[in-house]
C-alpha cells in the first residue's frame, strides 16, 4: 500500500502561525492539525509522525483521504453496529414456567407426544417465544416431540393429490403452448386467404 500524503496548512498557536498537515473526516468534515518542523513543503506530504499521533487520538487512516473517520464518528458508527445485532432472548425463570405450563396442557406423553395438531414450532408460535426455548424444556422435562398422527395422515393423503395436480398443470401448459402454435398457423392462413382474395377480386 503506498503511503498516505496530507495537505499543508497553516494554522495560529500561541498568537503564532505554524505550518502543519491536515486530515478531514471523511464523514462529518471535521479537521484536525498536526504541527510540521519549520521548513515543511507548502503541499501534501507524506509525514508518519502525523499518522502516527492522530492514530493515537483516535482517528482512522483510511487508505484515501475518503476513508479517513474522526473518532466521534468512529463512535458513533459502533453503538449503530452494536444496536444493530442484538443478543438473542435468554430464557428468565418466568418464561420457562410459562413454556412448561403450556406444553404440560398439551403433551400426552412420550410415546404420543404433543395432542393433535400441536408441535414444538406452534407452542413456539402461541406464546411467542423462540422454538428453542420449547424444544428445550420439552426435552428436559417431558419427552420427545413425537409426531402428530393427524398431520402424518394429512400429509399422506395430500402428497399423491398434489403430485396429480402437478402433472395436469403441466399437461395443461403444454396443450396451451400447442394451442398458441396452432393459433399462429390459423392467424397465418387467414392472412394468406384474405391477401389471395384481394387479389382475385383485382383480376376480375
Amino acid at each position: 500500500m503506498s503511503a498516505r500524503t496530507f495537505p499543508f496548512a497553516m494554522i495560529e498557536r500561541d498568537g503564532a502561525r505554524h505550518s502543519a498537515l491536515r486530515i478531514d473526516c471523511g464523514s462529518c468534515n471535521v479537521q484536525a492539525f498536526f504541527k510540521t518542523p519549520r521548513g515543511g513543503h507548502k503541499d501534501a506530504i507524506v509525514c508518519a509522525p502525523a499518522e502516527t499521533h492522530w492514530r493515537n487520538v483516535g482517528w482512522l487512516i483510511g487508505s484515501r483521504a475518503k476513508g479517513d473517520r474522526c473518532p466521534s464518528c468512529l463512535a458513533r458508527d459502533a453503538g449503530v453496529m452494536v444496536a444493530a445485532v442484538e443478543p438473542p432472548r435468554t430464557m428468565s425463570r418466568e418464561d420457562r414456567r410459562i413454556v412448561f405450563a403450556k406444553i404440560d396442557e398439551l403433551y400426552l406423553d412420550d410415546k404420543s407426544g404433543y395432542s393433535a395438531p400441536w408441535t414444538d414450532s406452534a407452542v413456539a408460535r402461541d406464546l411467542g417465544v423462540p422454538r428453542a426455548w420449547v424444544a428445550q424444556v420439552r426435552d428436559e422435562l417431558f419427552g420427545p416431540e413425537g409426531s402428530n398422527a393427524e398431520f402424518d395422515e394429512f400429509l399422506a393423503n395430500a402428497a399423491p393429490i398434489i403430485t396429480d395436480l402437478k402433472n395436469l398443470l403441466r399437461s395443461v401448459h403444454a396443450q396451451l403452448d400447442e394451442a398458441r402454435k396452432i393459433a399462429e398457423r390459423v392467424d397465418s392462413l387467414e392472412r394468406t386467404a384474405k391477401r389471395i382474395e384481394r387479389e382475385i377480386g383485382k383480376a376480375s
